[in-house]
């Protein structure tokens, strides 16, 4: 008898498991749809910038990896370059810069901000890098800086994030605001 209910357990946990098998095999993922995850690579891209040219913190941090292989590098008027590396130093001085600057959003520096349609090269379903120039205006709105830029972006379980933001700036040059051509 102990045979039979051993075997007659058997049978019953290999049916329970048998149709999830089937199922788990059966169930294609869904296919990787470049131009859906570029706009939403996008939204955050635009998330950030804006987030952070209005002084908004909270709304800035949430669109970056908060990894320690996050990168921010930049260039500075005297020629120097500043780069902070890991969540740590770009969460302190990206705060640091929104209160110091914008003042929480009190105080605007770029009004408007231009992009080029961006260069994207996707490395995998889950890692991509963009490359575009950008117009930064002037509080005054009278001349755009241009900036060229760079991200490196991971999909996370909540979505893309951005883990590398390179930016530099050729502050010397000013482009009057009337001279871009609309998109």
């Amino acid at each position: 008898m102990k045979i039979t209910g051993s075997i007659l357990l058997c049978f019953v946990l290999f049916s329970c498991q048998q149709p999830a098998e089937k199922k788990s095999a059966t169930t294609a993922a869904a296919p990787f749809d470049e131009a859906t995850e570029t706009a939403a690579i996008l939204q955050v891209i635009e998330n950030e910038t804006s987030c952070f040219f209005a002084g908004n913190y909270e709304c800035w941090a949430k669109n970056w990896s908060h990894e320690p292989y996050a990168m921010q590098a930049w260039n500075n008027d005297d020629g120097s370059m500043d780069a902070a590396i890991g969540w740590e130093k770009i969460n302190a001085q990206g705060k640091n810069w929104i209160e110091k600057y914008y003042k929480n959003g009190k105080v605007v520096i770029h009004p408007v901000v231009k992009k080029e349609k961006p260069l994207v090269k996707f490395f995998s379903e889950r890692t991509a890098y963009l490359i575009w120039k950008q117009y930064n205006a002037d509080r005054e709105n009278k001349y755009y800086k241009l900036s060229q830029e760079t991200r490196i972006m991971e999909k996370a379980d909540d979505g893309w994030k951005i883990v590398n933001v390179s930016a530099f700036w050729n502050s010397n040059k000013k482009i009057p605001v009337d001279s871009l051509k609309p998109e």
